[in-house]
């Protein structure tokens, strides 16, 4: 006679919880002690702790730590244990690690919210993923990239990882597979990889370390619509690759148009695939649109030539985003990141 088992929603999160645990503990290989993820069983040393004892380590440690967003605290604490190794896996000192952890911190908050905001096909793809089901949200995107015909992922997690860009930073080996990643230090440990390496990109590329400027945005809208950012030019194409994909880390040249700059790696340069989609832009275009810009400058530009022999020094484009633009994504994570000068 079969037994039917019966599974409450509460059970079902414990026994993904307890997955999650144990993935989190097998898959790095940095020698730490247990950071569990719930109050209850909080312990920094891995021993077990009386329930008063368990208390007193939670009130000192949010004394600590008392600017870190709860959910995020697991990721903080596992950082400090691990600094000297995580330096070295990063190739960098202390002082840049905490210097580009609070970045990573910002962009979680900037993406999700830091874990409070998630959407319920988000955390039903995740919660497949982390019990060995991932083949069902793969199918699933499968087939309606099938009918769509486009190449489209699905961003889960504290800081919005595809399964595609977290194996391309090479994340599920430096930190563990993809389908059990959803936890605080796994997804915080991905966006200060991820950050760092793309930090790195931009000063290799010759970007500097010094405040972005937007000679044509300030021109014509003023310092008000300008970036505000990090007062870090690499820094801060670093940020914005986490949403808009690394490939847009490059220096830019003037063109021969007064309002267009473009990547300095180009010799000619479109704005616009067409005059039609100029046209679109021009409806929702808040800077094209502007009275301070001559009448002349508003037509389709057409086919560019590039200046590559006069890059901008630390020049940023307002590029667009899903709802949002550049500018906008690094103020944010830059306001974002003031909060923590607690480590």
């Amino acid at each position: 006679m079969k037994k039917i088992i019966r599974l409450t929603e509460s059970d079902l999160q414990k026994i993904i919880e307890a997955v999650i645990q144990e993935q989190t503990q097998t898959k790095y290989n940095f020698n730490a002690p247990v950071i569990t993820q719930t109050k209850d069983t909080f312990s920094s040393s891995g021993g077990i702790m009386t329930k008063q004892k368990q208390q007193q380590d939670i009130a000192r440690t949010e004394s600590m730590y008392g600017c870190v967003p709860e959910k995020l605290l697991p990721f903080v604490l596992y950082l400090m244990a691990n600094l000297s190794k995580i330096e070295k896996i990063l190739g960098l000192d202390k002082a840049n690690v905490l210097y580009l952890t609070k970045y990573a911190l910002g962009i979680i908050g900037r993406e999700s919210k830091y874990g409070e905001y998630n959407k319920n096909s988000d955390s039903a793809s995740e919660t497949m993923r982390s019990v060995g089901l991932g083949f069902l949200p793969d199918t699933i995107i499968g087939v309606k990239n099938l009918f769509n015909k486009k190449k489209q992922s699905q961003s889960l997690g504290y800081a919005q990882f595809t399964p595609e860009t977290w194996k391309t930073y090479g994340l599920d080996k430096s930190i563990g597979d993809y389908d059990f990643s959803f936890n605080s230090i796994s997804q915080g440990l991905g966006a200060l990889y991820r950050l760092a390496a793309d930090y790195k990109l931009a000063l290799k590329l010759g970007l500097q370390q010094a405040p972005s400027v937007n000679p044509t945005v300030k021109k014509y809208l003023g310092d008000g619509d300008n970036i505000k950012g990090t007062g870090n030019n690499a820094l801060d194409f670093a940020i914005i690759a986490h949403n808009m994909g690394n490939d847009k880390i490059k220096k830019y040249c003037t063109t021969s148009h007064e309002l267009y700059a473009a990547p300095c790696n180009l010799s000619k340069y479109s704005p616009f695939q067409t005059e039609s989609s100029f046209n679109e832009y021009k409806k929702t275009g808040h800077f094209i649109n502007s009275p301070s810009i001559p009448e002349n400058l508003k037509k389709f530009p057409g086919m560019l030539k590039v200046n590559q022999g006069s890059p901008i020094p630390n020049y940023f484009p307002n590029l667009k985003g899903a709802g949002h633009t550049a500018f906008g994504y690094v103020n944010d994570v830059e306001e974002n990141s003031k909060k923590f000068n607690c480590f």
